[in-house]
């Protein structure tokens, strides 16, 4: 039971993710003010606000006129809920479970907004990594010197690249994020999770040329792969590494 309330809590932050995030891209209040149609403007009603359901009810498109409705809000809220279930049957009702609730709240809210608008912005970073410091330090399951050191490390990772490429092959928001990456994980596991980034981004560069979908210059939101790899080690990350080292 407890589980199916963790589930729905998801799916209620999940909506409000999708709110930040469709509101901050336009300069709006996330706070204030009521939800309406991006293509009519018309208010959205109580009852078509209900994460997921309302979207199938209305067969994904707005009730006034019949504008296809953004994939963004039911993926959204049900990877969220999702993860907020895995969550707490990883960790149960606890300050961990209230921890990485929170972490992928802002992992998800900068995964979207990457893949939308090819974006890294500090309105997301720099929050997350100031909880990310406290909570951590504050816990003790990461040792303090792990997540100064691994946020540190990560962000000059990026750092580097910036320099040497003058903005060409990261930008500043893949600073903040490697930062982010570091306070979230710690050193060891930041690493991990960076080199995992890379894999899987070479994996569908690879797979956008051979298809031809894209081509050398076609810019890819490197965020998205970045959240996803902070994300997998945050519930499998000790798993990872010991199915790596049993390798050798």
């Amino acid at each position: 039971m407890i589980s199916f309330v963790m589930f729905l809590l998801g799916l209620c932050v999940g909506s409000f993710l999708n709110v930040a995030i469709f509101r901050i891209h336009e300069g709006e209040s996330v706070v204030r003010g009521r939800s309406k149609c991006q293509s009519c403007e018309e208010p959205i009603s109580p009852r078509d606000l209900v994460p997921v359901f309302s979207y199938l009810i209305l067969k994904g498109r707005c009730r006034r006129c019949q504008s296809i409705l953004s994939w963004q809000y039911p993926v959204v809220e049900l990877v969220t809920g999702v993860l907020f279930l895995l969550a707490f049957q990883k960790h149960g009702l606890s300050l961990i479970f209230v921890r990485d609730a929170v972490f992928v709240s802002y992992l998800i809210i900068i995964f979207v907004y990457d893949l939308r608008h090819m974006l890294i912005i500090d309105r997301f970073t720099i929050p997350a990594m100031i909880f990310a410091v406290i909570v951590n330090l504050w816990l003790g399951i990461i040792p303090a010197w792990s997540i100064l050191v691994g946020g540190l490390v990560l962000a000059a990772f990026f750092w580097i690249q910036f320099l040497i490429s003058k903005g060409t092959w990261v930008g500043g928001g893949d600073i903040r994020m490697g930062a982010l990456m570091g306070f979230m994980l710690g050193l060891e596991h930041g690493l991990v999770a960076l080199f995992l980034a890379y894999v899987m981004g070479a994996i569908v560069g690879v797979g956008l040329l051979a298809t031809g979908k894209a081509n050398r210059k076609t810019p890819i939101p490197f965020g998205t792969f970045l959240t996803t790899a902070t994300v997998m080690m945050l519930f499998v990350g000790e798993g990872l590494i010991r199915w790596y080292l049993s390798l050798f």
